[in-house]
Formats: structure tokens, sequence, C-alpha cells
């Protein structure tokens, strides 16, 4: 019996870890993790009480791995969709970025993001302008948006077109989703594994498991039978702005499973 934190919401990973498991032919039971900080989630790990961790790449968790109090299994298992912003702003701003055709553009404007995510380092690393807003789950970035405060507010593309936007309408209806540009730079979710020598034999198996089932298609067709791309309309018409994450690049994901990155349709 594991302990995995953060598995109840994502489906498609407990079904590629399935897969990667069966095809390693290791048998492995998982129970959810409680709900616990940053910190407190990597001690776990680290005591070997909780095995595995499925969150997206940050520095502190890099710093653990080169530290080697924490292992890294770097599997895209977003395809990369993790690292495709879209923008929010008001409608009859539909057009605010439209002229936006280079990062020196965007760096006249004020972006805003939530407090304390990662993203807003990515952007300031650019030079462009980040204000943190305390509160947004409910869409309420629309205020800042009307005082001018900010220009607009990126998100991403998938959760924002499948779930978001959506909600965000029902308190405030005036929220739209820009149709002219989007921003782009390495996010991934991967797996991380604990140190603990009770997480030895699950490391290897994952390790072996995921290996196979990319080189195969397993990994492709199970993805696609849980996920879904988002349509051609949510891409075609869009300029790409390609931004850098400061504590890693694309390269993180190794050869062998760079073909499992999303590559749209309609931006080839």
């Amino acid at each position: 019996m594991f302990v995995v934190e953060n598995e109840s919401s994502l489906g498609h990973v407990q079904a590629l870890m399935d897969a990667a498991l069966a095809a390693a032919g290791f048998a492995a039971q998982f129970t959810p993790a409680p709900k616990a900080k940053e910190t407190r989630s990597l001690f776990e790990m680290q005591a070997g009480r909780v095995h595995l961790s499925l969150m997206p790449v940050t520095p502190e968790r890099l710093l653990q791995v080169q530290r080697q109090q924490l292992r890294m299994l770097p599997i895209p298992l977003e395809r990369g969709l993790l690292g495709w912003r879209a923008c929010f702003t008001l409608q009859g701003q539909e057009d605010k970025l439209a002229q936006v055709r280079s990062v020196g553009d965007l760096r006249r404007l004020v972006l805003g993001q939530g407090v304390s995510w990662h993203d807003s380092e990515i952007y300031r690393r650019a030079q462009i302008t980040v204000r943190e807003i305390p509160d947004w789950r409910d869409g309420e970035f629309a205020q800042q948006l009307e005082m001018g405060v900010i220009d607009a507010f990126p998100m991403g593309l998938e959760e924002s077109l499948n779930f978001f936007l959506a909600h965000f309408q029902i308190r405030y209806p005036q929220l739209r989703l820009d149709r002219h540009l989007l921003l782009r730079y390495p996010w991934f979710r991967f797996l991380w594994v604990s140190p603990h020598p009770s997480a030895d034999a699950l490391y290897a198996a994952l390790q072996a498991g995921f290996d196979t089932i990319a080189a195969n298609g397993t990994f492709l067709r199970v993805w696609q039978q849980h996920r879904q791309e988002p349509p051609a309309s949510a891409w075609q018409g869009r300029r790409v702005l390609e931004l850098n994450t400061p504590w890693f690049n694309q390269n993180i994901v190794p050869q062998r499973y760079q073909h499992l990155l999303l590559q749209p349709q309609a931006l080839r």
C-alpha cells in the first residue's frame, strides 16, 4: 500500500500509472494522502509517509531533487498543456491584445496573477509587470480589469475553456477570454517519489513502466481516452509568444519522452 498526494482529481494520471505499473509487472495499491502545504508535503515524502506526489515542477522541488531528498520522474503527464496560457479580459475590450506581437509589446501592459503563483516570476523575469491579486477564484479580478489596475489575467488555456470561463461568468458575465494571444512557457506536472527505501521498488517500476508505455504508444492511447486536446478553434488565429521558465527549460523532459509533448495541428 502506497500513499499518494493529489491523486483524486487527476483521473488520467491514475490511468497512466496503472498502465505503467502493469507494463512493469508491478502490483500496487494507493491511498490518498491528507492535504498539506508544500513544506509539510516534502517533509512527509522524505520521511516515507507519503510515497508519491503529482505536482507541477517548482524551484523547491528541483532543489530537493538536487539534494537527493526527492526523486523526480519527468514524464509530461499533461503533455505540456499546463504551459499554454490564454488571457482573460472584459467585454468591449476583446481587441485589447490584438496588437501585441512581441514580448516587448506585452511589457507595456500589466498582467494579473494570483498571490504567490510561480508564473508571476516567469513574467517578471521577462520584464513584464505583474500585480498579484488575493481574490480571483470566482473571477474577482474583473474588478481590477474594470479599474484599469491590470490589463489581462492569464490562466491555463485548457482549464479556462473547460471550467473557469463559465465559472467566472456566473458572477462576472462581462469576462471574456481573449482570442488573439497565447503565452507559452515550459511548465509540467511530473511524478515525484519519496527517497525513502520503502519507495525504491515503486520508483523502479514506474521508471521502467513509463519508458515502456511511452515507447509503444500506450501512453498516448490512454491519455486520449481520459483527456481531450483543446479543439482546433482554441488555437486558430491566436499568436503565440514564447517565454522562458527561469528554473528549467523544455529539455527537462528527457528525449525519450519529448514525442509525448502536444504539438497543436492548428499551429504547425
